[in-house]
């Protein structure tokens, strides 16, 4: 997720922008003989130039000193907090929004910075709540509306998170990361055909948002657009080759057009990038058993099941597998196997071979396993 840690400019350089604070001018005056004021102004500038150069430490520094000057310098405690945010120590930032707050209370900005220091140290609730104490001063600040709804996404509340991204594109109709995340939502939701267009649309505002041309390739798949999703993946492919996930899902979809062999070269590239990738090792066995390459496929739903046990399809393909070997007796253990562990479609495999022995029985409480969708990266 993207983070917003806008300094406030304030006092001799107020109308300048925080990436340009006011040069150090030639002055033969002590600085423990001027006001505080001045002590206080002349080291918040000197902090926001180290905040803009990335000089954290150095910031931190100025800042510290402004504070001690001027103790109600509320632009100075919210740009310490932002340094501290930078610097990883999330208590520190907290303890620095919470005094700037009291000094400016109902300060949109600095509620959202606040929320972004809970948000870093893993406190969802209260960062959810300070996003929206920003949005309630300020409805019109898109980051705010974002920010919560990627918290209500990753918790799962995907119809609360689609009305923030809502909010997100209505403040900032050129937002393209909010326009993304408003896809992937209705992604989780089953709403495919909302998902392509917003997309498009993050695409067409950053075309450098590969998760875009990733996502939106799983939402045409799902809508029954093959070939566009082919040319999505491949133009991903073109760009980024170390992906195994990108790769599985082109192989999916190439199983799905009957290109079995090219579902296979995909599935080959998926092991290559990562060799404990036990979907890419089952999918790939599914193909080959399209192929007829039954030694293969055995082969690699044998790998996919050393590396998950657990695996109901990987025993379904195994058991195919095994009955064009010849293998009978393993062919039922597997499909007996894949039922037990809640693929129902073993047993009838197995009553179908006339395999011995009782239907297994698949777990109450557990439903069939799914193929995993393709993902949606949240940080971007």
């Amino acid at each position: 997720m993207p983070h917003y840690s806008a300094l406030i400019v304030w006092g001799l350089c107020a109308g300048l922008l925080a990436a340009a604070p006011a040069r150090a001018q030639v002055d033969s005056v002590r600085a423990s003989t001027l006001p505080g004021r001045q002590v206080a102004e002349k080291a918040y500038n000197a902090g926001l130039a180290s905040y803009t150069a990335q000089n954290y430490p150095a910031a931190l520094a100025s800042f510290n000193q402004a504070v001690a000057a001027k103790p109600d310098f509320a632009p100075a405690y919210a740009n310490r907090a932002a340094t501290r945010l930078a610097l990883k120590n999330y208590p520190a930032a907290v303890a620095d929004y919470d005094q700037a707050l009291k000094l400016e209370p109902g300060a949109y900005a600095h509620y959202f910075g606040r929320g972004q220091a809970h948000e870093a140290a893993g406190q969802g609730p209260e960062a959810a709540a300070d996003y929206g104490a920003a949005l309630q001063a300020n409805p019109a600040y898109a980051p705010a509306w974002y920010n919560r709804g990627v918290l209500r996404f990753e918790q799962g509340e995907y119809q609360a998170a689609r009305d923030d991204f809502d909010g997100a594109v209505k403040a900032d109709p050129n937002y393209a990361y909010a326009y993304h995340d408003r896809a992937s939502t209705n992604l989780r939701l089953g709403n495919y055909a909302a998902a392509v267009p917003d997309y498009t649309k993050a695409l067409a505002l950053q075309p450098a948002l590969l998760p875009a041309l990733l996502n939106r390739a799983a939402a045409e798949r799902r809508t029954d657009h093959l070939p566009d999703a082919l040319r999505d993946y491949d133009a991903y492919l073109a760009q980024k080759t170390d992906n195994p996930l990108a790769y599985t899902n082109r192989g999916n979809a190439r199983f799905e057009n009957k290109d079995y062999a090219g579902a296979v070269a995909d599935f080959d590239r998926a092991v290559a990038l990562d060799a404990r990738y036990a979907y890419a090792w089952n999918n790939r066995a599914a193909a080959e058993l399209k192929l007829e390459q039954y030694d293969k496929a055995a082969a690699d739903a044998t790998e996919a099941l050393r590396l998950d046990p657990k695996y109901a399809e990987a025993y379904l393909n195994r058991g195919h597998a095994r009955e064009m070997l010849r293998q009978a007796d393993e062919a039922c253990q597997d499909w007996r196997q894949a039922a037990a562990l809640g693929l129902a479609v073993g047993n009838d495999y197995a009553a179908a071979a006339g395999c011995a022995g009782d239907a297994a029985e698949a777990p109450a409480d557990k439903a069939p396993a799914e193929a995993p969708a393709d993902k949606t990266p949240a940080d971007k």
